[in-house]
């Protein structure tokens, strides 16, 4: 999901939606086999328009329990403390190894866990030797890692930290999981008319990211939410460029807007499931998926000679979605990613590249290498000239490469410099 959260509550009063009712929905745990084998993922269906790219684990929180090794809690207090400092002097944040995988210590803990560690892949918070009863160790593992390496990597990675972090750690119990489904369509989904939604929330809401719209939320904020946006909109702003490969991998043809349908699905509304286990969970994507989009949100088509809308036929589009199925990936090792919590070449290179030939354009340069040279003295002219501008152009750029330092760190040089 992007960073920026969805916005502008719509409230349905004249019951835009039809079904209100309150589900527990009882799984069964064979339903999966019961549908048949899963389809392949690099041959997904395509009816109606509507094709499937991918399906998978967006987001992924587990907790686990277990007593919090005390000499790592030193550890990270003292490192703690390091941050803290580097904080106000620019320099970078103190790294920690784990199940050598590298991390970066944060200054500031989240809630009841004091300490907090990241890196790309990877947040994770500690809780202190006051735990109470709050789980001492919550996993958030990247859509980047589970879309590229698969759940069951994923998963066993989160363990092997809690191994490290943990004394007697458990196996983990998922606090909230993410079911996307990436698609192509001729609909335009945001002209949708909205009485031929059917939804078991109430509440909707329109996704915008930097006041550009995107898609619509339902129940946001509750215990079961759904999103469907343009996800090749929203990945300009999140910069998750890795998808394009993946659905180039299953047919895209570069230039087709891709849409996501994204089932948020907190403990709450899993608990009815039996188990909070990862391993148990995964044997039930396929029945979660197909009881969301058709028990608890689904796009029907109009009935005027029927007034109950419950009785009203999916949409084609809808119940070729509703069929997608959840294929674990291959099993890949997870340490021949990346885990530095640095900008990608294409972040870089592309969004420089956009703004220096704005520049160009501009100022009437027709090289590169001229716009390039003449780039510094026009930003010092407008830092002196600026009326919000109270830094020259030279202490702005020292300030804001003191604060990139900090926030995008080279976790593996610093461990090699505590050695």
């Amino acid at each position: 999901m992007s960073k920026n959260e969805p916005i502008q509550k719509i409230e349905d009063a004249d019951n835009l939606f039809a079904s209100k009712k309150e589900t527990n929905f009882g799984v069964n745990a064979n339903l999966a086999n019961e549908q048949g084998a899963p389809l392949c993922n690099t041959a997904p269906p395509k009816y109606n328009g509507t094709q499937i790219l991918r399906s998978g684990v967006d987001s992924l929180y587990l907790s686990f329990n277990g007593d919090v090794r005390s000499g790592l809690l030193s550890q990270l207090q003292d490192k703690k403390a390091l941050a803290q400092a580097g904080g106000h002097s620019g320099k970078a944040f103190a790294a920690l190894g784990l199940a050598g995988i590298p991390f970066k210590v944060h200054a500031k803990g989240q809630n009841m866990h004091p300490f907090v560690i990241s890196n790309h892949h990877f947040r994770m918070r500690i809780a202190g030797s006051q735990a109470g009863k709050v789980p001492p160790l919550y996993v958030e593992i990247s859509s980047e890692l589970l879309s590229c390496c698969g759940y069951e990597s994923s998963v066993q990675a989160a363990r092997e930290f809690a191994e490290a972090i943990l004394n007697d750690a458990d196996s983990g119990s998922i606090s909230r999981i993410d079911l996307c489904v990436d698609f192509t369509s001729s609909i335009d989904w945001q002209s949708v008319d909205a009485k031929r939604w059917r939804c078991r929330s109430n509440h909707r809401a329109l996704y915008l990211e930097s006041e550009q719209l995107l898609g619509n939320v339902f129940g946001q904020s509750g215990d079961v939410s759904a999103r469907l946006y343009d996800k090749t909109k929203e990945i300009v702003k999140s910069e998750k460029f890795f998808f394009k490969e993946l659905w180039q991998q299953n047919g895209w043809d570069g230039e087709s807007s891709v849409w996501r349908l994204e089932f948020q699905l907190r403990r709450e509304a899993l608990k009815t499931c039996q188990s909070l286990n990862p391993d148990f969970i995964i044997e039930l994507f396929n029945s979660l998926w197909r009881y969301y989009t058709t028990q608890w949100l689904s796009l029907c088509n109009v009935n005027p000679k029927d007034s109950n809308r419950s009785r009203w036929p999916l949409a084609a589009e809808w119940q070729t979605l509703s069929t997608a199925k959840f294929n674990p990936q291959p099993v890949e090792d997870i340490r021949r990613l990346n885990f530095e919590s640095v900008p990608s070449d294409e972040t870089i290179f592309v969004g420089a590249t956009g703004y220096l030939t704005s520049f160009m354009v501009k100022y009437e340069y027709k090289s590169l290498a001229e716009a390039l040279t003449a780039y510094p003295e026009h930003a010092k002219r407008y830092f002196k000239t600026a009326e919000n501008k109270h830094i020259s152009f030279d202490a702005y750029v020292e300030k804001k490469v003191a604060e990139k330092k900090v926030k995008f760190v080279k976790l593996g040089k610093l461990l090699e410099s505590e050695k």
